[in-house]
Order: structure tokens, then C-alpha cells, then sequence
């Protein structure tokens, strides 16, 4: 399918814009010169333009305009305390004239720590949104009593962001990318996203509609059950992005050349290890590129690992998906410093 016919598609789904697209593709010759093997090129999507970027402000450029058009003057979005998502989310809400109000779980990782007041936790603040903090078991009912609130004030509240919409909005990442390898003369021997979920299954959705059988590796930020099994629900939520957008795939997305990968989570979610700490000071010091510890510096984890390896060929080239979270660097302050010999 050609490009301009994608595009229509998604022209033809609810979007406010917000964002500076397209992002960047660039090589990492640095990184390349010190451990050697193929080159690496990183799609910059943590240079979108909202709120120190990232792949969910590409989400709510469709998902809040979906809000709006369903007569919304009011959001409410729940995750863990030092979420990208909420910090992007109010600051879009701000942007579009919305009310915002954002559910923060608490846990006993950095990520769900409300002290010190860093990272995301300081900027959903600044961003004018409302911050309720509650322990998981109290989330859900926090988030109805902020609905009513809404409502007893005569005001319309929208929550629960479309999950196909997000999708949507990487099926627009991987038009660019695509664009993009082309105008390098980049053939990707295997894209690597710090995604298991609706950012890849975008990315593969897109790329499938291309006629592009490009391999992809997914990282989650938790572990996974079974790897086959995630593999297949990143090919179900492609193929519903494509009938979201009224599109037809011959062939539709199938799990080969899709691997969700989750052996560089280490001990858990928002848990910082020594191989995530290495990865994340190796990319800062050869390229000025910072990856956080949970979600990018995962995944770069893993790509390095694939790197030394021997995974691909030394005259490949592989492109990595930089899904953002820079702010999550100063949550983990003095844990990321790498300690001296004793």
C-alpha cells in the first residue's frame, strides 16, 4: 500500500496536533566506534516537542481529540507515580484547555515513591494538573470519586484513552521511520523498541501495510508469561489498527519476525540494575543520548547485549526506537552513578 493512502487514513481519525513530527532518525557512529558490530541508528522520539517527549505524547495527539469530540472538557488518566504517560497527559490537557486530573499508584519502587518531589511526580504538578496519590487498591475509587467530582460540577470527564488510537499514532511513527531508511538507504535488519504493547504493535502495523517484512524486537518493561503469547497479541492489535484505520493487508500481521523480549527487566519493574546502570552511562558518555531505567534503558540494555553478541552482521543495520522518559533520570539521582573500586 502506498504511503499517501496510510496516510489518509490516519488523517481521516480524530488528532489535535501538538507535536514536532517528524522526529529525528540518527546514527550512533560513537557508540558504533566503541563496541563495534553493525551500525545503530535511533529513531528520537523523545524529541516530539511536548514535555520532554516521548511515544505517549504521539498517543494524545488522537487520544484527547477523540475526548473533545465526544463533548469532554475534562480527563482523568491513573498509573504509577512517575508515569510518562500522566506527565505527557497533563501537559497536553493543559495545551488543548482540558481540566486534568491525573491517579498516581503508589509502590515501594522509585517509580511509585513520592519522595523526593522529582522527576514526573514534580512535572504533572507544574502542569497544572490535579495529583491524587493512593495505594493500588484504592486507585479505582479514587478515580470515580474525581469522575463525580467532575460531574457535580456540571462538567463532562472522560477517562479509559483508546488503546486502538494509540496505535494509530506509531502507525504515523513507522511511515516516518520508513521514509526516513529510505532517504539513508537504511534497510533495518531488525528494529528494537522498549515496547510490548501498542508502540510496536503501531510500529508493525505500519510497516506490514508497507509491504515491509521488517523484523522487530519488543522489550517489555515487566516480565512477560510467555513470550510466544505476547508475540501474538502484538499481531491481534495490529491487525485491529488496521481495520481501525479501514484498511486491508495482504498478507495480515503474523507473530514471525516478531519477538517480545523480556530478558534485560532484570528484577522487576522500576528496579534499577547493573546492567541497565552500565548501558544507560555507556550511551550518555559515546553519544550525549540519555535512555531511562526503566523503559529505554531496558530496552538499550538489550540491544547492547544483541550487539556484543554477535546477533548481526557487522555491515547491518539496526534501528532502535527511543520511546523517551528522560525525566525518569532524575528519579533515580545517585543510584544511576556507577560506584567506585573500593
Amino acid at each position: 500500500m502506498r504511503p499517501e493512502e496510510i496516510q489518509a487514513a490516519i488523517d481521516r481519525c480524530p488528532r489535535r496536533r501538538m507535536l514536532h513530527l517528524p522526529t529525528p532518525l540518527q546514527p550512533l557512529d560513537r557508540l558504533q566506534e566503541v563496541v563495534g558490530g553493525p551500525r545503530v541508528w535511533v529513531k528520537r522520539d523523545d524529541l516530539t516537542g511536548l514535555a520532554f517527549g516521548g511515544n505517549k505524547s504521539r498517543y494524545l495527539e488522537f487520544t484527547l481529540a477523540e475526548a473533545i469530540e465526544q463533548g469532554a472538557d475534562a480527563v482523568v488518566l491513573s498509573a504509577v507515580v512517575h508515569s510518562n504517560h500522566c506527565r505527557q497527559f497533563a501537559a497536553a490537557a493543559a495545551r488543548l484547555g482540558l481540566e486534568a486530573v491525573v491517579v498516581l499508584r503508589q509502590s515501594d519502587t522509585p517509580m511509585g515513591l513520592t519522595d523526593p518531589v522529582t522527576g514526573n511526580y514534580l512535572l504533572h504538578h507544574l502542569f497544572g494538573a490535579r495529583v491524587r496519590v493512593a495505594p493500588p487498591e484504592e486507585v479505582g475509587p479514587m478515580i470515580e470519586e474525581e469522575m463525580e467530582r467532575f460531574r457535580r460540577r456540571g462538567r463532562t470527564p472522560f477517562t479509559g484513552v483508546s488503546a486502538v488510537l494509540s496505535r494509530v499514532a506509531y502507525v504515523q511513527c513507522a511511515l516516518e521511520l520508513a521514509a526516513q531508511c529510505d532517504a539513508a538507504g537504511v534497510e533495518p535488519a531488525e528494529v528494537f523498541v522498549g515496547s510490548g504493547g501498542n508502540s510496536l504493535a503501531g510500529l508493525v502495523a505500519g510497516f506490514r501495510l508497507l509491504r515491509r517484512q521488517t523484523p522487530f524486537i519488543g522489550t517489555p518493561q515487566s516480565h512477560v508469561a510467555d513470550a510466544g503469547s505476547a508475540a501474538g497479541s502484538v499481531v491481534a492489535r495490529a491487525s485491529e489498527t488496521i481495520e481501525r484505520l479501514g484498511l486491508a493487508c495482504d498478507p495480515m500481521p503474523a507473530a514471525d519476525g516478531i519477538r517480545v523480549d523480556d530478558r534485560w527487566v532484570g528484577p522487576g519493574f522500576g528496579i534499577l540494575d547493573g546492567p541497565t546502570r552500565e548501558a544507560i552511562g555507556l550511551l550518555a558518555r559515546t553519544e550525549g543520548l540519555l535512555v531511562d531505567p526503566t523503559y529505554t534503558g531496558k530496552a538499550f540494555t538489550g540491544l547492547l547485549a544483541e550487539l556484543r553478541g554477535g546477533r548481526w552482521a557487522e555491515d547491518a543495520d539496526i534501528v532502535f526506537v527511543h520511546t523517551g522518559g528522560t525525566p525518569l533520570v532524575f528519579t533515580y539521582g545517585e543510584s544511576l552513578l556507577e560506584k567506585s573500586p573500593a
